[in-house]
């Protein structure tokens, strides 16, 4: 939904730092903290920043459909770019500002400092040249929403819009302020006039955020921000039909798959590629979509699902409609190994540059202004040798707080494999050097399968993955589970990706029984590696030892561990090791807790020359 007005102008989520404290026991969302540890203060450093000396020319037009920001139109303080963060866009591909720089760091570390956060200023642009009739005539148009799939702006933040006059102030021509009355769902457009003050060889134009300074915590987003002469208040339409999201993924949720797999196994139900036009104009046009799948190195066609099919009914004025490929099951491939997946999807519009004036015979086109370019969406599927849900961006982290919690990833096998390792966004670039304990499990109901030590590594990139081999043979078969078990009362932040919502496909475990999530929206960003060959050679009797304690958690002062046990060492919450009295019996050997504290207890059992490591509840 779009909604237009006209100003004319001479897992429970605790992001509110400062206002909510952090709850025990609960997954939660959290900002990206993922960059250097000082906040930002300086924007001129930015990725896309130019020269004032750089002087466009009109109209200018951003519809935000390309990867990145466009360097030649926009010098940027913060502010990224995302084809997933807004709700029914105009056009796919929108830009959003909130209280952190465009690498994740807060521009400040007062968690209640409120100010200027990002911004978004176009180069300058001469409106000198104008003549005396055209100087009434020059809007600039854009779309807004609050919050998107973003964190809800608070009723004291802003999205402010400024124009430069002549003498180099910045005035504010246009504001808006947050509120939870406002919908998150609804793109708004505004038109605004640039009037006499701002008519000069460098105006330029900003969006400012103003709100919390320490994390992402008020959300807007912009789009489709178009400045041009020969406009009046009403002029509100664009002969533009655009694409508003990306295809889903052809394997369902999963948006990367082992090739192995891929088959008839990896996807048992047809699937249908998803997607959405949004008509722009007041005007109804025929329309045409085509979907492939190719192979995004050699551009090899593997299926045509839709050729020119027609939109039927033909879409109306201003309408905003979803459409599906043909349904398909898979593409019968013997992959000898991996490859990328190139889902497409094209819409045949007609539409063309934008019409500048008809002279005679003649149309004069604007170059400048391509209406084509939103008529084509690609997604990319890796098929090699990982599963995920996620796409390989995080907009937000995820995580639990709580010493020995465990969080995991439940996953399925279609066929038998082998676990060779797992790759994990860890977005906190603060928590470098902390120790988690790795983790594989094939029920949440029984312990761990595997488990290692690892170490989070130095943090390189925003979107990078810490890859960690296993050195063991690790089965699966059907669900299983990959995640970890923490150390710390700090929250350990895993990537959350917002563009999927497979937030049921998490779970955790902070006080010795498995919770499902159910308040965290998004994909976490953990993944398994597999391989369908044994990565090292099978031993017969090198199997590790299995073990069981019960009742766990437990209601009474005594447990049995089942199992062959060498040695026995049982150590408290705080790491240190107790003397309590174990038995040997013909159920297996009685530990007993009498007159010790309820509460959390790890139980190491060495057997084999190994030791295994299982947590123990005593409530």
């Amino acid at each position: 939904m779009i909604v237009d007005r006209v100003i004319a102008v001479t897992l429970f989520f605790i992001l509110a730092v400062g206002v909510a404290m952090p709850v025990m026991g609960q997954i939660q969302q959290l900002p990206l903290v993922n960059a250097s540890e000082a906040p930002s203060t300086d924007g001129m450093n930015q990725p896309y920043a130019r020269q004032a000396a750089e002087v466009l020319n009109l109209p200018f037009w951003d519809d935000f459909s390309a990867d990145t920001l466009n360097r030649h139109l926009w010098e940027n303080r913060g502010v990224n770019r995302s084809a997933s963060m807004g709700i029914n866009p105009p056009s796919v591909g929108a830009v959003y500002l909130d209280g952190v720089d465009e690498v994740g760091n807060p521009y400040s570390r007062d968690r209640l400092a409120n100010g200027e956060g990002d911004r978004l200023t176009s180069l300058p642009i001469n409106l000198s040249t104008l003549t005396p009739s055209e100087r009434q005539t020059v809007f600039l148009s854009f779309f807004w929403q609050a919050g998107g799939k973003g964190e809800m702006p608070d009723a004291t933040d802003q999205l402010e819009l400024q124009f430069l006059n002549s003498s180099g102030e910045w005035i504010v021509v246009w504001e808006q302020s947050g509120g939870y009355e406002l919908n998150p769902n609804v793109f708004v457009q505004e038109i605004i006039q640039v009037g006499e003050p701002f008519l000069h060889g460098a105006f330029r134009f900003r969006f400012q955020y103003v709100g919390r300074l320490s994390g992402p915590y008020d959300t807007w987003l912009v789009d489709y921000v178009y400045l041009n002469k020969g406009r009046q208040a009403s002029d509100l339409f664009f002969e533009d039909r655009a694409l508003t999201q990306l295809p889903n993924s052809p394997l369902g949720r999963y948006a990367a798959y082992p090739y192995f797999w891929f088959g008839a196994s990896a996807t048992q139900d047809p699937v249908r590629i998803a997607a959405q036009f949004n008509n722009l104009s007041n005007r109804f046009r025929a329309m045409e979509y085509t979907v492939t799948l190719r192979d995004a190195q050699t551009n090899l066609l593997l299926r045509e699902l839709n050729a020119n099919t027609p939109l039927i009914p033909v879409p109306l004025a201003r309408e905003r409609r979803d459409f599906f490929s043909a349904p398909f099951a898979g593409l019968d491939l013997q992959l000898a190994e991996g490859f990328d997946l190139e889902t497409t999807v094209y819409l045949s519009t007609g539409d063309g540059f934008k019409v500048a004036q008809v002279v005679g015979r003649d149309t004069i086109f604007e170059p400048s202004v391509d209406f084509r370019i939103n008529d084509t969406v690609r997604t990319i599927t890796p098929l090699r040798d990982f599963i995920a849900y996620d796409d390989g961006s995080a907009e937000y982290a995820a995580g639990i707080n709580q010493t020995s919690g465990m969080l995991a990833v439940r996953y399925q096998a279609p066929a038998p494999a082998f676990v060779t390792g797992v790759s994990i966004n860890f977005t906190n670039f603060l928590q470098r050097g902390t120790v988690v304990e790795l983790s594989v499990w094939d029920s949440l109901g029984r312990n761990a399968v595997f488990r290692q030590d690892v170490v989070i590594p130095e943090w390189q990139a925003p979107n990078e993955f810490a890859y960690f081999p296993i050195d063991t043979n690790v089965r699966i078969a059907g669900n299983f589970y990959v995640g970890f078990t923490q150390f710390t009362n700090d929250f350990v932040h895993v990537g959350l990706d917002k563009a999927s919502d497979t937030g049921d496909e998490v779970f955790f475990n902070v006080y010795g029984e498995w919770e499902q999530n159910e308040t965290v929206r998004g994909s976490l960003m953990i993944r398994p590696h597999v391989s369908s060959n044994p990565p090292f050679p099978v031993v017969p009797g090198d199997a590790e030892a299995a073990f069981l304690l019960y009742p766990n958690p437990s209601n009474s002062d005594n447990v049995v561990l089942l199992g062959r046990a060498d040695e026995i060492r049982v150590f408290d919450f705080q790491g240190r090791e107790i003397n309590v009295p174990i038995e040997s019996t013909e159920q297996g050997n009685l530990i007993s807790f009498v007159n010790r504290q309820r509460g959390l207890y790890l139980v190491r059992i060495l057997s084999q020359n190994r030791w295994t490591s299982i947590r123990l509840i005593i409530k």
